[in-house]
């Protein structure tokens, strides 16, 4: 019994130490990518918000290449937050979509990110319906 308790120690340290490594070569490449400046606006929710539109905000960012990192790099922190069920984001990069927030998930619809000189970030609101 011991042995197998021994084992599977063994094992677990060994997945721990790889998990580490892996996850520290991840960061370096992600601290290796040139950061890029980046114009963001989006919809307004509803008639109150569109004081304040389009909401524009300059930020820089990591050159992303993964839309699911450029979603949880920009969009977790500037959207707003909006009660009910069934709205969703559009998240545009120069005209282009790549993915869908909705349902508290985020669906990318591109494999790769591509940045151009001047960047703009759009999230397009679609509200919920009944």
């Amino acid at each position: 019994m011991n042995r197998s308790i021994d084992f599977f120690l063994a094992v677990l340290t060994d997945v721990r130490q790889q998990g580490t490594s892996d996850m520290q070569m991840q960061f370096e490449i992600i601290k290796e990518r040139p950061k890029i400046s980046v114009r963001v606006t989006r919809d307004s929710v509803c008639a109150g918000d569109d004081a304040d539109a389009p909401h524009e905000k300059l930020i820089e960012i990591p050159s992303f290449i993964d839309p699911m990192a450029l979603y949880a790099h920009i969009g977790t922190s500037y959207l707003p937050g909006v009660n009910g069920y069934g709205h969703s984001w559009d998240l545009m990069l120069n005209g282009n979509l790549i993915g869908v927030y909705g349902s508290g998930s985020f669906k990318p619809k591109v494999k790769e990110v591509a940045y151009a000189e001047s960047n703009h970030v759009h999230f397009k609101y679609h509200s919920a319906a009944y």
